[in-house]
């Protein structure tokens, strides 16, 4: 929940703090089951996943090179890819907490 309300006005200041805040998580979120959706055998593509904040959001990337490989499904471990199920998930976490 944003709280930037200062005397009953908006806080603009506070605002941003906490919408850097919850993109920041969002984010994080994203990046760690982007990492549990890789398949895993030498561990380099799961540990591969970045993020970068971006002027209007935030960017999740890998660049291993066999990274567009597993996202087409050609691993048993991971027949839909990553990211559909990853952004899937994210996407279900925000809804939930926003229903709250």
């Amino acid at each position: 929940m944003l709280k930037a309300r200062l005397a009953g006005r908006f806080d603009v200041s506070q605002m941003k703090r906490e919408i850097d805040s919850l993109i920041s998580g969002i984010a994080s979120q994203t990046k760690k089951i982007a990492q549990q959706n890789t398949p895993i055998d030498s561990g380099r593509a799961r540990e591969g996943w970045k993020t970068s904040k971006k002027s209007r959001g935030f960017e999740v990337t890998n660049s291993v090179p066999y990274i567009g490989f597993l996202e087409k499904g050609h691993s048993k471990q991971a027949p839909k890819g990553i990211l559909k199920p990853t952004v899937r998930k994210v996407a279900g976490n925000i809804q939930r907490r926003i229903s709250r």
